[in-house]
């Protein structure tokens, strides 16, 4: 009986591996694509002779619906299924990817990478939830870190890959990839039995509406630094709240912003976005200006902040379990306050590239399980799709304001490195004060 029994555990433990293993692909799926289009952009604006000022909205459209479909996606999966959203996401990652391949025109093109978004949306804060509901206490940390990891090694690998298609093959070659691979994931998931408890509540039709617009204008507002289509979005919000008050299943639930708890995750998820985005974004126009450095010198320079990126995800993942979530994210917004720091003062380019691997650690804890695991702590199981994809979101909204300011202090100032890293440095202590205030 008891070798039984054993064996049964024993096959669990191996179906949720193998099932991690099929989400953590399709996370990195997601996070190479965020990379990959990056080397084929004069390409692609060559193939449709369009301006490059057209072109960036390969990026800015993509950057734009994934933020929208993340809370969705993360709700729908609490009402229809974790199996059955990631199902539909990675089908809709796939047709994305053939229809820009195959785009006449360049509207066709940005169509394609609208439906990538949407799908690739429904990947991340599904796994977020699939592990917290499937794993125990003392291995749920470490299970998300490897989130952090696959996601690193995307973002790292995603302009390698872009770069060598692009030399050796046509750009459609960049998305052609993408479906035979999404084919194999979906029909590995299919197999796979995932039991869930499911919402039978009506759709909230019209929050969906609304709540698409509030992200949609915020975000594009912050873009485009266009003050009024950003008031078009806030001028939507009180719609929304009246709106998400009476429904039976709201799609954004008003009580985790009564939670003062629910509140300072969120903003630290946010705070969390800013700094991850604009270190990364200005880390090689940075080495670029104040080093004696090719522009590909330069880009290398991302790589000791990656690679330790990587590596805190998963040892912050470890660690949590012995120290707390609480500890740990404490720690990780700590350095990346020193290593803001660093960067301040003039350096040679050896030590710069340590300032950049202090940096990558703090960032690769303060987005990794930490935050995950709090948000969890403060909403219930039934929710976690819901409730990781709203914190996801304030990571989304963080990582379009950071470079946003830091591109209007560049553009104000002489020599404003120095003040975006006094700004991140600020928004680190922020965090840290915010910390005083966190309970249940």
């Amino acid at each position: 009986m008891e070798a039984l029994l054993e064996n049964k555990l024993q096959m669990q433990s191996k179906q949720k591996s193998l099932v991690l293993s099929i989400y953590l692909t399709g996370i990195f799926m997601g996070a190479l694509d965020h990379g990959i289009v990056g080397p084929a952009l004069s390409s692609i604006v060559s193939t449709f002779g369009i301006n490059t000022s057209w072109g960036v909205w390969s990026f800015t459209i993509y950057t734009l619906l994934f933020a929208v479909s993340i809370p969705l996606m993360g709700k729908f999966s609490d009402r229809f299924g974790r199996k059955r959203i990631f199902m539909a996401g990675i089908l809709l990652f796939g047709l994305g990817s053939l229809l820009s391949a195959v785009a006449p025109n360049f509207l066709t093109f940005l169509v394609g990478r609208s439906i990538q978004a949407i799908g690739t949306g429904g990947i991340f804060p599904i796994t977020a939830a699939y592990i917290t509901v499937s794993y125990p206490t003392e291995e749920r940390a470490k299970a998300m870190g490897w989130i952090g990891v696959v996601f690193g090694l995307g973002s790292i690998m995603g302009p390698i890959v872009g770069g060598y298609i692009i030399q050796n093959y046509a750009w459609q070659w960049i998305f052609l990839i993408n479906v035979p691979i999404s084919i194999l994931v979906v029909f590995s998931m299919s197999v796979m039995k995932l039991p869930q408890t499911i919402s039978k509540k009506p759709i909230d039709y019209l929050g969906i509406i609304l709540i698409t617009g509030i992200i949609l204008s915020v975000m594009l507002g912050i873009t485009l630094k266009n003050v009024p289509i950003l008031i078009i979005g806030l001028l939507i919000v009180p719609f929304f709240i009246k709106t998400e008050k009476h429904s039976q299943d709201p799609i954004i639930k008003l009580n985790y912003f009564k939670s003062k708890y629910v509140l300072i995750i969120l903003s630290l998820s946010l705070m969390s976005g800013f700094i991850m985005a604009s270190t990364m974004n200005l880390l090689p126009l940075y080495i670029e200006t104040n080093f004696d450095v090719t522009k590909a010198q330069s880009s290398y320079g991302v790589a000791p902040l990656a690679i330790a990126s990587m590596a805190a995800s998963l040892i912050g993942g470890y660690l949590v379990t012995k120290w707390g979530a609480r500890n740990i994210l404490f720690l990780g917004f700590a350095i990346t306050l020193i290593g803001s720091l660093s960067f301040i003062f003039p350096i040679t380019y050896s030590l710069l590239l340590v300032s950049a691997a202090i940096t990558g650690f703090g960032i690769g804890i303060i987005i990794g399980a930490p935050l995950n695991i709090l948000v969890i702590q403060g909403t219930s199981m039934e929710e976690a799709g819901s409730a990781v994809g709203l914190l996801s979101l304030f990571r989304s909204l963080g990582s379009t304001i950071g470079p946003t300011i830091a591109g209007i202090i560049l553009s104000s100032i002489a020599s404003g490195f120095a003040y975006i890293f006094i700004v991140l440095m600020i928004v680190s202590g922020l965090a840290l004060l915010l910390f005083m205030n966190l309970k249940k």
